[in-house]
């Protein structure tokens, strides 16, 4: 067995199994492959002369969500970009549960072409009802391999076989083998084996280069464009203060770009960010240098394309209390689609602040504090429903001397400008500083504890239905409780990073997964766990998470991360 390198991906080179790798294997300095019939063959999309970069973070990642496209028809399209990676990931020690050393070869030697095949294979759809959810036709006895030949899909019997995220990659795995005609038995032992390796975390972990990132950080607002990881800001031991940077990250190419930010856009850490679909909305966070700490209510809209930035200014009626280090009012923020809800704090007055900001306009609208709504200083969470914000947990009261962790919440309306109080019954206990995420029909609550008590609460959290005003609890042993840690949702399960444990003085740095459907926990294994940390950031891309920066154990702000695959 000998190790090449096609268009920079690792391969074994092997003897071709069930004569379907008839294509050559190029030695490094080669060039890249012209790969044999492509050029004569009649197909609309195929594997063209040079294979595709495919790297983490696909451009399908966010496409088709809420979009009020066909769901089915888009899930196998992101799916397509998800599957592409994972083949590309796939390593020896990622394959271990598969026994037969032939289908072990056939998907080492044909990986980087696999690949190509499902990103660029045609998905044809048709309304009528069939024996399978998908079928393509396997390339004919005298035909050059590979050659991507249509994918057919059936949309009555996919709504039934494919009902989920990996099955819908699983088929697309199983439908490629068959244009390196392999037969059914190959197809579902590549596929499936694949699969495994994936659901079972067995990809190793991509690092991130280092080479122009922005100083080490924790506390740093991220959010991801569709083509890159956008992180604002944090709190840099080597400076001893917050910073003022903006940097994004591009996984497809592993590069960082550093922006000229504007004078007004100060330094800041724990900022707000949004992704309006065409710019990354930055608005307030906490100023820190020396002995001067103070909170501060503007932003900007950002352009990572341009480069340009919009200065965002707060209404002439916001009138937040002043800040100090004891008394924190830490917003949170949501985008519906069209505009900026940010909700945390209170004013002069005593009363909650809240406001939406319309980016197509640059204006504010005042928010009901009134009826149901929360008071609310720091440590809750809110998540956008697709119509409606959920804010729950945090500190209770206006006043310094009241500060005192809660299990309420509240559900407001934009239309009505309204707040609905939500049911209490059974929900986790009291906490700020957890982490919340939508998972299309759910909010799924996890840790957390209270700056007030200086302890952690117990591995718990729970899910809430706002359709039904109903709450399902669970307690994990699995992960041990933490404040600091940061969740995302990748469409299947809540991926969390980082955190730390007063209580055992510990900082974690594995990354685990939570099914909300089977209540199941799960560590990613990898053979590169990074430093524990906490305060980091993790975005979620369509098909890999990316994990960046925090706060380790010895309280250095961490310049390191990486790309997983759950």
């Amino acid at each position: 067995m000998k190790k090449i390198i096609i268009a920079g991906i690792l391969i074994l080179s092997q003897s071709p199994a069930f004569g379907a790798a008839k294509h050559r294997v190029y030695a490094p300095g080669a060039g890249v492959p012209a790969l044999e019939g492509i050029l004569d063959k009649p197909v609309k999309i195929g594997i063209y002369a040079a294979l595709p970069n495919a790297k983490p973070g696909g451009v399908l990642g966010y496409w088709g969500v809420g979009n009020g496209g066909d769901t089915l028809r888009i899930g196998f399209a992101r799916a397509r970009d998800y599957a592409a990676n994972v083949v590309l990931r796939i390593n020896p020690n990622s394959l271990g549960n598969i026994q037969d050393k032939i289908i072990r070869d056939w998907i080492f030697t044909n990986q980087a072409f696999l690949a190509a095949d499902i990103l660029q294979t045609e998905h044809v759809w048709s309304l009528d009802p069939k024996p399978t959810c998908a079928w393509t036709v396997q390339p004919g006895a005298v035909d050059k391999l590979p050659v991507a030949n249509p994918i057919q899909f059936s949309y009555p019997t996919c709504r039934d076989e494919a009902d989920s995220f990996i099955k819908a990659a699983q088929i697309l795995i199983h439908e490629s083998v068959h244009h390196f005609n392999g037969d059914e038995t190959t197809a579902d032992k590549v596929a499936i084996g694949i699969i495994d390796a994936w659901r079972a975390g067995n990809m190793d972990v991509a690092p991130i280069t280092a080479v122009n990132a922005p100083l080490g950080t924790q506390k740093q607002a991220s959010v991801w464009t569709g083509t890159a990881a956008v992180f604002v800001g944090g709190f840099s031991d080597q400076t001893g203060a917050s910073i003022g940077t903006v940097s994004s990250y591009e996984p497809r190419n592993d590069v960082w770009t550093q922006y000229q930010t504007p004078a007004y856009l100060s330094v800041r850490h724990d900022a707000l960010t949004a992704w309006t679909g065409d710019q990354v909305l930055i608005w307030g966070g906490f100023r820190k240098s020396g002995n001067s700490t103070d909170w501060t209510y503007d932003g900007a809209l950002f352009n990572p394309v341009t480069g340009a930035f919009t200065a965002i200014t707060a209404p002439s009626w916001w009138t937040p209390k002043a800040s100090t280090w004891e008394f924190d009012p830490r917003q949170s923020i949501v985008w519906t689609g069209t505009k900026a809800i940010i909700w945390g704090g209170v004013d002069t007055a005593g009363l909650p602040l809240g406001a939406i900001y319309d980016p197509a306009n640059g204006s504010w609208s005042k928010m009901s504090t009134g009826g149901a709504a929360p008071a609310r200083i720091a440590g809750h969470s809110a998540v956008w429903t697709g119509s409606k914000m959920i804010v729950w947990g945090g500190y209770a009261g206006a006043s310094d001397m009241d500060r005192q962790i809660t299990a309420d919440g509240a559900i407001y309306d934009p239309n009505t400008d309204s707040w609905t109080a939500m049911n209490t019954q059974g929900s986790p206990s009291p906490r700020a500083g957890h982490q919340a995420v939508w998972t299309g029909s759910k909010m799924v609550v996890i840790s957390g504890g209270g700056v007030s008590s200086r302890t952690d609460l117990k591995s718990t959290g729970g899910q809430f239905d706002p359709g039904t005003q109903t709450w399902t609890t669970y307690t994990n042993e699995l992960m041990v409780e933490r404040v600091g840690h940061k969740a995302v949702w990748n469409g299947e399960e809540v991926l969390i990073v980082g955190g730390r444990s007063n209580r055992l003085k510990t900082y974690f740095g594995e990354v685990y997964a939570y099914n909300p459907l089977t209540l199941r926990w799960r560590i990613l294994s990898s053979s590169q766990t990074p430093n524990g940390r906490a305060y980091g950031s993790i975005v979620w891309t369509g098909s890999s998470a990316i994990v960046w920066g925090g706060q380790s154990n010895d309280d250095v702000s961490e310049r390191s991360g990486g790309v997983y695959y759950p």
